[in-house]
């Protein structure tokens, strides 16, 4: 009798270990999905109004709805099949991602994304509705505090550009400015300013600009930080 039952015992450890023992009921799938569908639309919503960059992605930005789904479709799919977890790794490392994630912010939306996802996919509400506030709570602040500081680039492109002159027009409008990058060669000349507009419009900064002898190109750039030459 005992031997039986140490046998039982025994298939009922593989059984779970390998087998699983969640059981999704066609509701609870509904229910799941739906959950990881309303906290992706939260994170597109977030990115959306928190993004600071130059080129607003909106395939990116949709793809980070899918990753919530497929992520919770998946671990919906694993359970706690030791076996089909190990088959899912396989799977994946012959994947690779051929798209270059540029801002290191987005690969911070892709975690929150999957760990939405994880965390619908496995029955973790609280926990991903709370941590989603949180985080969007943080991104606001420093959207506020930190991106609103009215920074753009100021780029001046043409066949003679006075430095102090530009100096002295900047100063004139009141503009904190700082010399980012200059290019030169025997025909062309470009300059790029880090400035700031909170009291002078970009149209009037422009028009100044244009109205220079030996400037053929004006153009302000919404500023995120960064600048490459």
């Amino acid at each position: 009798m005992k031997k039986v039952m140490d046998q039982l015992m025994e298939q009922e450890i593989l059984f779970t270990l390998f087998g699983g023992t969640d059981f999704f009921t066609m509701e609870k799938i509904i229910f799941n999905l739906v959950v990881a569908t309303l906290l992706g639309l939260f994170i597109y919503f977030v990115y959306k109004k928190t993004f600071s960059g130059v080129m607003y992605s909106q395939n990116f930005n949709v793809t980070i709805v899918m990753i919530c789904i497929i992520t919770a479709i998946v671990m919906m799919l694993i359970g706690k099949n030791l076996s089909l977890s190990l088959g899912l790794v396989g799977s994946l490392s012959i994947i690779r991602f051929r798209t270059t994630i540029k801002d290191p912010r987005d690969i911070g939306f892709i975690f929150w994304a999957i760990t939405v996802g994880l965390a619908a996919g496995t029955n973790e509400f609280i926990v991903a509705i709370i941590g989603s506030i949180i985080i969007a709570l943080i991104l606001f602040i420093f959207n506020r505090v930190i991106y609103m500081d009215y920074c753009y680039l100021l780029v001046l492109k043409g066949t003679e550009i006075e430095a102090k002159e530009i100096g002295r027009i900047l100063k004139e409008y009141k503009i904190p400015f700082k010399l980012k990058m200059k290019n030169t060669n025997s025909l062309f000349m470009e300059t790029t300013y880090e400035i700031s507009l909170k009291s002078v419009s970009e149209d009037t900064v422009i028009k100044t600009f244009r109205g220079l002898e030996g400037i053929e190109e004006v153009h302000i750039v919404n500023y995120n930080g960064e600048v490459s030459g």
